[in-house]
């Protein structure tokens, strides 16, 4: 019987220290960050409260910086080449160099939404979220026009506030509603799924995973088998952000970067 606890004990400490991590740096800022993520090349994005959107590197030295008048609604960092902004004073959206020295601007055309809630980007295209019918829409190449708009109105949430994220990723488009979970939908505005999980504030992704936290555990579920893998988060915080050798642990004015393995 010894043996045999002795044996459990020794499996879970593997499992536990499967994603140890050892702490690398801390990054501190004066006010609120509202918003953190990052982009494919594992770089760190940060919106503060002030609408300063700040960018660094995987080892916390600071790449860049933009200040907007507000923060942005919604900001995707993308493949760090380019990022993208949509503010939802003036219905303005565009993109952010690399650097984040400069911008370009586009204002939303009035005849894709009557009240675009969310906007995100998708190949050369745009998706956005009308909070006046409940619709989501595709545009056309270049944003040309409308391409199709589906009803959201058979989900749960009633009211705009609710919807707080959205974003393309592998070809689906995942909408966040913090009282429910993340409805998941094809390329066309099908609704395929939620992933039930109310009082959620974000969520984001690592290879075909999407993750979030709740509690004190990372909890990183499939996108196709829906299996589920969790772990411990190595310090409080508001939200951890993963890449393939980096934990970002954000706190409301402290990111915490952690060596990590998936």
């Amino acid at each position: 019987m010894k043996l045999l606890c002795c044996s459990l004990w020794l499996g879970l400490l593997g499992v536990c220290t499967l994603h140890a991590q050892s702490k690398a740096t801390t990054i501190e800022t004066t006010v609120e960050i509202t918003w953190a993520g990052v982009d494919r090349a594992g770089d760190l994005f940060l919106v503060l409260k002030t609408g300063e959107v700040q960018k660094y590197n995987k080892d916390g030295k600071k790449i860049g910086s933009h200040s907007f008048k507000v923060p942005p609604r919604l900001f995707d960092p993308l493949d760090g080449a380019q990022s993208f902004y949509f503010l939802a004073k003036g219905n303005m959206y565009g993109n952010l160099s690399s650097d984040l020295s400069t911008k370009t601007e586009n204002l939303l055309d009035p005849s894709f939404a009557i009240h675009p809630w969310l906007v995100c980007p998708a190949l050369h295209e745009l998706w956005i979220l009308d909070s006046a019918d409940l619709s989501i829409k595709k545009t056309k190449l270049r944003a040309t026009s409308i391409s199709f708009e589906t009803s959201i109105r058979h989900l749960s949430a009633t009211k705009r506030a609710e919807y707080v994220s959205m974003r393309e990723y592998q070809n689906y488009l995942f909408l966040l509603d913090k009282n429910v979970g993340i409805h998941m939908f094809n390329g066309l505005g099908k609704h395929i799924k939620t992933i039930v999980e109310n009082d959620l504030g974000y969520f984001s992704f690592l290879g075909e995973e999407i993750y979030f936290i709740k509690g004190n555990q990372v909890i990183l579920t499939d996108l196709y088998t829906d299996e589920r893998r969790t772990f411990p988060i190595p310090v409080p915080c508001r939200f951890v952000l993963l890449t393939d050798d980096r934990l970002f642990a954000v706190d409301v004015k402290k990111v915490s970067i952690f060596d990590f393995k998936p």
